[in-house]
């Protein structure tokens, strides 16, 4: 398994347009959203990464968005995703489109969006699998260098323990991309079908939504106990007499 951070300098996309079948991924992502966003709620909307700054939320009812990576288009805020100028606790949806992918430091791009966001907010999560056909290009050397296969590609379930060791709870999952052609032909549309219902687990592209948790603690309180009486039912007693 390799290690979460890396060092090494990644090829990164500024749009859909920079990545083979960049478009129709695009749109498939699109049309989960459409379906998801009606969910969230809140104020404050934060999309993270240049590719996550082109997809639409308007679905939402979250009416202030903002987008924020180090290049790209249509951007609020120009940072680092592992550094963001965000208040703690003060964003109620996050959306990373393959924004783990072409990181350096997945980890610190998670703690960040989970540090920003407020109590049972959301964060969706999109990325490559590499247990597919995208992924097999990454066995090629001379392939690592073009994108996609510069990426980083993390399993979804190791994506999804990252959640939860961060107090997430999933609760969407959705895979697609299982033929190089897409849908755009006949044997193209086979594949996906066969491919939703039989063989998830090697999808090229993976679609998570997640909602944190916070379960306020409960102060233990110190039990106090009756002191016994000096007489108990039953005991003989003795009488004050006086002389």
């Amino acid at each position: 398994m390799q290690a979460a951070r890396s060092e090494q300098q990644i090829l990164s996309p500024t749009s859909w347009c920079d990545l083979p079948m960049g478009d129709w991924m695009a749109t498939e992502i699109q049309s989960r959203l459409d379906l998801w966003c009606p969910h969230l709620f809140g104020y404050h909307l934060l999309k993270i990464g240049a590719l996550s700054a082109e997809l639409s939320c308007q679905t939402s009812t979250i009416r202030h968005q903002l987008s924020v990576a180090p290049a790209g288009r249509d951007l609020a805020m120009l940072a680092e995703v592992t550094e963001l100028p965000v208040r703690c606790g003060s964003v109620d949806a996050c959306l990373l489109a393959h924004t783990l992918d072409f990181c350096k430091d997945p980890h610190q791009a998670l703690r960040e969006a989970e540090r920003v966001l407020t109590a049972d907010g959301w964060i969706i999560i999109t990325g490559y699998n590499p247990l597919s056909l995208v992924g097999l290009g990454k066995l090629l050397p001379w392939f690592r260098r073009r994108l996609p296969w510069s990426a980083r590609m993390f399993t979804p379930g190791r994506v999804i323990d990252w959640l939860l060791l961060l107090g997430f709870e999933v609760m969407f999952d959705e895979r697609f991309g299982y033929s190089l052609k897409g849908v755009h032909s006949m044997a193209g549309w086979w594949r996906e079908s066969l491919g939703h219902d039989y063989c998830r687990s090697f999808s090229s592209v993976y679609m998570l939504a997640a909602r944190k948790r916070r379960i306020p603690l409960q102060p233990v309180r110190k039990s106090w106990r009756v002191a016994p009486p000096l007489i108990t039912p039953g005991m003989a007693r003795t009488a004050n007499r006086q002389g």
